[in-house]
């Protein structure tokens, strides 16, 4: 294969270009030594890179960085592709196919370079045992006429912080977490608390929303359960009483309320009454603590 046999569309093996532009058969970014190009391997399919890979509503091509286990760090092949504009190299990308023999099938899609006003992102994916790590991911900007061919991102991470609000509907007939039967699931009991406490402050006259929250880099919304606008108070709800439970439901709230302006009160909603040291626990935080009586009503720890 020669230089101008190489068109977008192509579809090549890793040994065809290595043996024309150098580069390595191993690893999704294979610079070379030879010609001042950065060849960029991706897989399939979305799944194939934990959702973080594929083409974004930015028109980017959003291409994860190298490193398979632990967090990655921007050095050797991350680095080069980080500094491909300082140093001078080409960025092409190429796309894995479905292939009949046990050769790996690439698509070339097009040459690229870092997109200028956010060149990376830092976010957490699974690393090849399914642990979650801190990854980076390129947002590559195509260089003139390029291929679509890849996967898609189901959700593109937002540059800025966008948080978006709307009524909530407690349309739905379910019971009360204490008379669910049948060993209901955990989520399945943190939506018939969500329902009906949304229902209890609705009956009291307040006015309920459901928020999302698009962090920069997060590759999913960040939902938040519950929003009184009328008392101002940021509710997260939980399906257990347990002391892990509580403290992801403590980290949420204190991981939400950044966002919001002005700053909310904040409530952890349980199925039951938890132990003393829990309520402590969130007391050291004026975080309040409500779960249901046995009268079809709530207690609150501020009682």
């Amino acid at each position: 294969m020669d230089d101008t046999a190489l068109a977008v569309g192509d579809e090549v093996t890793r040994e065809d270009v290595r043996a024309r532009f150098g580069g390595t058969t191993q690893g999704a970014i294979s610079p070379s030594k030879t010609t001042n190009r950065i060849m960029l391997f991706a897989g399939e399919a979305a799944s194939a890179e934990s959702g973080v890979v594929g083409w974004g509503s930015d028109g980017c091509f959003h291409f994860m960085g190298a490193g398979a286990h632990g967090d990655q760090v921007m050095r050797q092949t991350n680095r080069s592709l980080a500094m491909h504009k300082e140093e001078g190299r080409e960025l092409h990308l190429f796309i894995e196919i479905p292939s009949r023999t046990t050769r790996k099938m690439y698509k070339y899609v097009g040459r690229f370079e870092l997109e200028p006003e956010e060149p990376h992102y830092w976010t957490d994916a699974p690393d090849t045992s399914g642990a979650i790590r801190s990854v980076v991911v390129f947002r590559l900007s195509p260089m003139g006429a390029v291929s679509t061919h890849g996967p898609r991102l189901p959700v593109t991470p937002a540059r800025e912080i966008a948080i978006e609000e709307a009524p909530f509907h407690t349309v739905r007939t379910v019971d009360r977490p204490h008379r669910i039967s049948a060993s209901p699931s955990v989520t399945q009991v943190e939506s018939a608390l969500v329902s009906a406490y949304a229902r209890h402050l609705q009956s009291l006259g307040r006015d309920i929303t459901s928020v999302q929250i698009r962090i920069p880099g997060e590759t999913s919304m960040s939902v938040v359960d519950l929003l009184d606008t009328t008392e101002n108070r940021l509710i997260e709800v939980k399906g257990q009483v347990t002391r892990q439970a509580v403290r992801t439901a403590v980290a949420q709230l204190l991981d939400y309320r950044r966002f919001l302006n002005p700053t909310p009160q904040l409530a952890v909603l349980l199925p039951a009454e938890p132990r003393r040291d829990l309520i402590d626990l969130c007391a050291s935080m004026c975080i309040e603590v409500i779960w249901p009586d046995d009268h079809g009503g709530f207690v609150s720890s501020d009682d």
